[in-house]
């Protein structure tokens, strides 16, 4: 079963990152990062096909913004090592049309992000490739029942037998015991759920279109299949491949795939080699 392509990171201030310029990079706009008075003009790219902003019920309405939206990110997150921003690029079915994507990443994110919590931030690229895909940003900082932004993590006091927070006398302050984080979104058990429910959405969408295709949100090795998965080429790879430059992740996607028709070939075969030795004793079984 073909696996799915969605891959899942985070934009973090460590890496010298910024989140309004990824919201600005995925929906082809320009925008201007207020903390650093930097702006980030993507408007001569014309391959967007589709971008909103989707946001829980207590979220304020100038969030619909994505310059106001990731901008008060970058306000409130204060830390050089601030996790911005977690991004999600999920391959569409080529199968599909423009519409079908735009409503299943709508649906996905609405179930799996915005239900929630999150702040999403919609973006559809398709430039006729055979390569749509959907860029998905989401925050990392819950919202508050008002609309504001809350803390990560709430600080966890050491208690003594009483009850008593233990006071550090070297160090001059209370002693701290593991934080305890105020939602659960970073629990790597919602890595596999989005990939699950990813799969899921795209699955439906084949049987609603009469598609006789299904993908799997497990690798190869966990399905127990023997076959390399390809590369992800990224953007430029991409990019380099269609003027005709060759790559070695471009080398290396060849090589997979001639190897996976060796092995379709051989399968071929077998499975024919098989059916005539069924064959031929069913005809001898009868002879008898």
């Amino acid at each position: 079963m073909e696996v799915i392509s969605l891959h899942i990171g985070t934009i973090s201030r460590r890496e010298g990152r910024s989140s309004v310029q990824m919201a600005a990079y995925c929906s082809r706009s320009k925008m201007l990062d207020e903390r650093t008075g930097k702006t980030y003009n993507y408007t001569k790219r014309s391959d967007l096909v589709h971008h909103e902003v989707m946001l829980p019920d207590h979220a304020p309405n100038t969030f619909l913004n994505s310059e106001v939206l990731w901008n008060s990110v970058e306000e409130v997150e204060r830390s050089r090592n601030a996790r911005l921003a977690r991004v999600i690029i999920a391959a569409l079915p080529k199968e599909l049309d423009t519409k079908t994507h735009v409503a299943m990443v709508q649906q996905y994110a609405q179930e799996h992000f915005v239900q929630r919590g999150m702040c999403v931030d919609v973006s559809v690229h398709d430039k006729g490739d055979g390569n749509p895909h959907a860029h998905i940003l989401l925050t990392t900082r819950p919202l508050d029942s008002v609309g504001r932004w809350m803390d990560k993590q709430h600080r966890n006091y050491l208690l003594d037998e009483n009850g008593e927070r233990i006071f550090d006398p070297v160090k001059r302050r209370y002693k701290l015991g593991r934080s305890i984080k105020t939602h659960d979104w970073d629990n790597p058990d919602r890595v596999q759920e989005w990939r699950a429910g990813w799969a899921t959405a795209c699955n439906a969408q084949f049987r609603q279109h009469g598609i006789d295709k299904e993908v799997s949100c497990l690798s190869y090795a966990k399905q127990g299949v023997d076959r390399e998965p390809t590369k992800h080429l990224g953007a430029k790879v991409k990019a380099m491949e269609n003027r005709g430059i060759s790559t070695n992740r471009g080398n290396d996607n060849r090589r997979i795939i001639a190897e996976r028709q060796r092995q379709d070939r051989q399968r071929f075969r077998q499975r024919m080699e098989q059916s005539r030795a069924w064959s031929l004793e069913r005809d001898f079984g009868r002879e008898r």
